[in-house]
């Protein structure tokens, strides 16, 4: 676009000063070119809801000369007033492009894969990334869990126990709840991935299935709406001990 730009995390960078130092100093100015300017907030979803109020007004008062571009994965979190009138909203949802992305995040495996100089099968990668779409950093966990094991990717990998049957094991073993939150940080899993993957593995295998399917819906909900997901996937995995 060839505008004038910066660049803001929004989950870590979050605080009103935010908004009165930098993006204040440099909405309130004319680029030296003569195009528009442009704030860039990522993650905003990790923006509090008093932030937003705040940012509400000043996308107002600089719209002759500013645009402002707000990146998120939950969009629920994001408040109405920013959402309706105010913004455009453009939903990347990768599930409509599947068959287009399958084979282009296989290249990329296949690259990390070249690059760690790991044997694989190459036949046996597009049912791996198939299998866990959309989800990039679950291919890779498991692709790294099996390769540490076994020294290369092959067949057995369809049925290996995977990342899932781990996370439903160390719950339904009870498990200290540090050991599990850090077995989660270190495969990378979002509160969506945690969610579905608990469903997917550790429902069929409690006792009390329809408490278990609640809990879960009740958090993933709740997540939605929380500054910090990982509280509540806390609060929800010592509520699942109880369903064993």
């Amino acid at each position: 676009m060839d505008a004038e730009y910066i660049y803001i995390n929004a989950s870590s960078e979050n605080s009103i000063d935010v908004i009165r130092n930098q993006i204040s100093e440099f909405a309130q100015t004319m680029s030296f070119t003569g195009s528009k300017k442009i704030v860039i907030l990522d993650e905003a979803d990790g923006l509090t809801p008093q932030f937003q109020k705040a940012l509400r007004a000043f996308m107002e008062e600089f719209q002759s000369n500013c645009r402002f571009i707000l990146t998120c994965n939950y969009v629920a979190k994001i408040i109405p007033a920013l959402r309706q009138g105010r913004t455009m909203e453009f939903d990347f949802n990768m599930a409509k492009f599947k068959d287009e992305l399958v084979p282009k995040i296989t290249t990329r495996i296949e690259g990390i894969l070249k690059f760690e100089k790991i044997e694989y099968d190459k036949e046996i990668l597009p049912q791996v990334v198939t299998a866990f779409f959309p989800s990039v950093r679950q291919v890779i966990a498991t692709l790294q869990q099996y390769a540490e094991t076994h020294g290369k990717i092959d067949a057995g990998i369809l049925t290996h126990k995977d990342v899932g049957d781990s996370l439903a094991t160390m719950v339904m073993e009870k498990h200290k709840l540090s050991d599990i939150r850090s077995f989660i940080e270190q495969q990378g899993m979002s509160y969506t991935d945690v969610f579905h993957t608990l469903f997917e593995t550790f429902v069929p295998k409690c006792t009390k299935k329809a408490n278990a399917i609640t809990t879960l819906a009740e958090y993933e909900y709740r997540c939605g709406f929380s500054t910090d997901p990982t509280l509540q996937i806390a609060a929800c995995i010592i509520e699942l001990f109880a369903c064993i």
